[in-house]
């Protein structure tokens, strides 16, 4: 059993372990593993995380069960206690946390939130009270309510928890006589969060602190592990690898006990994509949170459920997981010569065996916790006639850390066909040992010469007479998958928790685009078009991607209605854009999601839109006027020229976004009947400009001539 004990009153925060009681061995697995060469160390931590290629029967596999396990929902919750279990994940997980510290100098308030066991990889979104918010670079909270003129009423900072951490400086800062260098929690991902006050009579405390300090969370790209086939430790959800990384949790199961070669060629088809109801995925990935207080049996099996794996041996003893397919090939084939006599059992009565299934899997469309997949009128997942005669007998299976519905649906089928399967025995000569380690055999009926595909149990040996049992059970056959028909629809997505809204939610972002401007300076940009309704704050964010994986969002400064900028380069990159709007402290929820590559965008502009013209002071030589505005999201900037004896030259060149508004003045030629010629060109990035917008003016004729 492992603890997370944090202890504040000593003046130190740290993680202490306790060893659990020992875990029920069946001495049946243990044989089975030892006799085929795997070490006794490693043979009883087999049979503890429950390999069902070698177990007898599942009363043989778990012995005593953990009732600490940490379901989805707890996880996103924020508790506070003396003493905790760890909290570990794989994947992608939404995650609260246990409010380790948490105290006030009168006014400001501080948080100090234990996340997950670390190292993790990356936080990719940020919530309070339930509502996504932007945390910038800084720390700041920039989405409304928490937005400020100068800064933020909350300032949010992370630590990855990878064992270099130090004392928080703003904890120390605040409470010199309880925080100090030593409190560093370290190897734990954490957060800092810093509650400022606006003040108790403003009205703004009460849309802030109403409740009390709200929970937050995190979306998390929990642990690293490691991939056989680089060589390097990275964030994957490749369900083989995170069986791998989760057996090696138990360090029984050092690196030569593993064969890394299977486990990267059954890694290459766990990565392979798969045909969807609404696309295309990878075959098996693992998303998910657990206790380190539930037993490594337990975990173990739900994983492996969830990823539709198995863990097998070699001849040599090493250990390895191989995905389930729904039609395997015969490892070994039995047959009259091998002196088979074969018993077996139709599946459970009827009156007993089940007739519906019901699913569910960690669901990203329910805000990462567990849901049911509807499956009425799905013939696979229930047999109607059944149900009609004996009344529904219902097959429960929740795949705690599978973040697909197309995936729970394909592994579902067949975990439902296996539960009505037929059961027996095949007993032979002592060809039967040829099954030791292996799990898929052909059987040839005697007499009948029908050939039964099974999925084989440990075998036992009889050294009395000379025979070998080996109990199986008929392995199911199952028609192709078929998305289009077979697969369900995941359920439908669902609002953050307590997110209420009244105001319109806008459309995608349309554009996005890299800005040079004249002088080198680079900004991103991002065009958006807003529904008609009142509001006072809009706030457009971005994320860029690394390696394929989503950053953090980002804040942009909203310069208009039409288009938000960041003063940083992101030409080459792949970007994700959305923008919500907000009318005092009401949000509408996020737009959908633009998805783009940026870069330059150097397509001729139109003639700049201008209002304005000549005008004459009294006695003052006249001046053309200019207020110019520009509609494309590529245009940088603005050029007015004049010529002055047929040659133009620069009179001023300005830098300019969407719905800003740039002024130019351009006194004329002076002199009797001296015409002065303008002309106005917005031009893009590499300078290439579109038409000009062109003015004129011609003084009056003074040369007084006489008749």
């Amino acid at each position: 059993m492992k603890l997370f004990r944090v202890l504040l009153l000593t003046g130190a925060a740290y993680a202490v372990a306790t060893q659990a009681h020992a875990e029920v061995v069946s001495f049946s697995i243990f044989s089975a593993l030892y006799s085929i060469g795997v070490s006794g160390a490693v043979a009883n931590a087999i049979s503890l995380i429950a390999i069902p290629a070698l177990a007898i029967g599942a009363s043989l596999v778990f012995g005593k069960q953990s009732s600490a396990s940490v379901t989805a929902s707890d996880a996103k919750s924020t508790f506070e206690t003396s003493e905790s279990q760890v909290i570990e994940g794989i994947g992608r997980v939404r995650i609260g946390g246990l409010n380790a510290f948490g105290n006030s100098d009168g006014s400001t308030r501080a948080r100090l939130i234990c996340r997950l066991q670390g190292p993790i990889d990356a936080v990719e979104e940020y919530y309070i009270g339930g509502r996504e918010v932007v945390v910038d670079t800084d720390g700041s909270v920039s989405s409304p309510p928490w937005a400020r003129a100068g800064g933020s009423w909350c300032n949010w900072q992370d630590k990855k928890g990878d064992g270099s951490e130090t004392a928080w400086s703003g904890l120390m800062s605040l409470f010199p006589a309880l925080w100090t260098s030593d409190h560093r929690a370290r190897g734990i991902a954490q957060s800092q969060i810093i509650w400022y006050n606006p003040g108790l009579s403003e009205d703004k405390y009460f849309t802030l602190y109403q409740g009390g300090i709200p929970d937050t969370e995190q979306l998390i790209r929990a642990s690293k592990i490691y991939d056989p086939r680089t060589g390097a430790t990275a964030w994957s959800d490749n369900g083989v690898l995170a069986c791998a990384h989760i057996l090696q949790r138990d360090p029984v199961f050092t690196d030569d006990t593993i064969d890394w070669g299977l486990i990267a060629s059954e890694a290459n088809k766990a990565d392979v994509l798969v045909a969807t109801r609404t696309g295309t995925e990878k075959r098996s990935r693992a998303w998910g949170v657990w206790g380190w207080e539930t037993s490594r049996s337990e975990v173990m099996q739900q994983l492996m459920d969830s990823v539709g794996v198995e863990l097998r041996t070699t001849d040599v003893g090493k250990v390895w997981f191989q995905l389930i397919d729904d039609d395997h090939a015969s490892e070994v084939d039995f047959g009259p010569r091998d002196g088979v006599e074969v018993s077996w059992r139709s599946g459970p009565e009827a009156v007993e065996r089940p007739n519906i299934l019901r699913l569910s899997y960690y669901s990203p469309e329910r805000n990462y916790e567990s849901a049911e997949i509807d499956l009425i009128g799905k013939a696979w997942a229930s047999v109607d006639d059944e149900v009609a005669r004996y009344g529904p007998k219902y097959l429960d299976i929740n795949l705690l850390f599978c973040p697909s519905a197309s995936q729970a649906q394909r592994i579902g089928r067949r975990k439902f066909a296996q539960a009505r399967g037929d059961t027996g025995s095949i007993s032979t000569d002592m060809a039967g040992l040829a099954a030791w380690g292996l799990l898929y055999a052909e059987v040839a009926l005697p007499d009948l010469g029908d050939v039964l595909p099974v999925r084989m149990e440990a075998p036992r040996v009889n050294d009395d007479n000379g025979t070998v049992e080996i109990p199986f059970s008929v392995w199911p056959t199952l028609t192709a998958w078929n998305p289009a028909t077979d697969e369900a629809a995941a359920p439908d997505p669902i609002p953050d928790f307590e997110y209420e809204s009244d105001l319109t939610t806008p459309n995608a972002p349309n554009d996005a685009t890299q800005i040079t401007y004249p002088d080198g300076g680079k900004e991103f940009r991002v065009g958006y078009s807003l529904p008609a309704q009142t509001i006072d704050t809009i706030e457009c964010t971005y994320r860029s991607y690394t390696s394929g994986l989503p950053n953090s969002w980002t804040g942009m400064t909203e310069s208009s209605n039409v288009c938000a900028f960041a003063n940083v380069d992101l030409t080459g990159s792949t970007i994700d854009a959305r923008v919500r709007v907000f009318y005092e402290d009401d949000g509408s929820y996020f737009s959908p999601l633009l998805n783009a590559g940026v870069g330059p965008n150097n397509t001729a502009c139109g003639a700049p839109t201008a209002t304005g013209g000549i005008t004459t002071p009294d006695g003052g030589i006249p001046t053309l006027n200019l207020s110019v505005t520009v509609p494309e999201l590529r245009a940088a900037s603005v050029t007015l020229e004049r010529s002055v004896g047929g040659v133009w030259s620069v009179v001023s060149h300005q830098n300019i976004r969407p719905g800003q508004t740039i002024t130019f003045s351009s006194a004329a030629l002076t002199g009797s009947s001296v015409t002065t010629y303008w002309r106005l060109q917005t031009r893009t990035s590499n300078g290439t400009g579109g038409p000009y917008a062109t003015y004129a003016y011609t003084t009056a004729d003074t040369s007084g001539g006489s008749g």
